[in-house]
């Protein structure tokens, strides 16, 4: 599976199970996701790859990514997909 920057993303497992995020980078068999208040761009979650469900479909956060712009992009992709 590819994980790409920008692209949205679930968490499967861990305390945060269900929140969604954006993935902001790939480092190996983890990727760093920011959901833009909890998680800011500048203090990013490192998750393990297998422990995330990502979509293909980039989100337009900008670069550098915001967190105001996470935020909205985020919002807006759960009321599209719920």
């Amino acid at each position: 599976m590819n994980y790409e920057p920008g692209c949205p993303a679930r968490s499967l497992s861990g305390h945060d199970k269900g929140q969604y995020y954006v993935i902001l980078a790939c480092e190996g068999e983890y990727v760093l996701v920011s959901d833009g208040r909890r998680r800011p761009a500048a203090r990013p979650k490192r998750k393990n790859k297998k422990h995330i469900q990502a979509d293909h479909s980039p989100l337009s956060i900008g670069a550098p990514p915001t967190d105001e712009r996470i935020q909205r992009e985020l919002r807006d992709y759960i009321k599209r997909h719920k």
